[in-house]
C-alpha cells in the first residue's frame, strides 16, 4: 500500500478495532479506520464534544481547548 502510515494505539483499542474489523467483515484495519473516520464524519459539529448525559454542548474549538494536554 503506498503512502502508508503507522499509528499507536493502546492494547484495549487494538482489540476493539480487531473486534470491528471481524463485525463489519473487513478486509484490513486500514478498512475499518476508514469506516470509522466516514461514520464520525456524517456527525454534525454541533455534537461534537457532547455528552448525551449532559445539557452542556461543547463546539470543536472549546473541546480541543480543553482536551489540549491530552493530545
Amino acid at each position: 500500500m503506498a503512502g502508508t502510515k503507522t499509528i499507536a494505539v493502546t492494547e484495549a483499542v487494538w482489540e476493539r478495532l480487531k473486534e470491528l474489523m471481524k463485525r463489519e467483515h473487513a478486509g484490513s484495519m486500514n478498512e475499518v479506520v476508514a469506516k470509522l473516520v466516514e461514520k464520525a464524519a456524517r456527525v454534525p459539529p454541533s455534537r461534537f464534544g457532547a455528552h448525551k448525559r449532559l445539557k452542556i454542548m461543547l463546539t470543536q474549538e472549546e473541546h480541543e481547548k480543553i482536551t489540549a494536554d491530552a493530545h
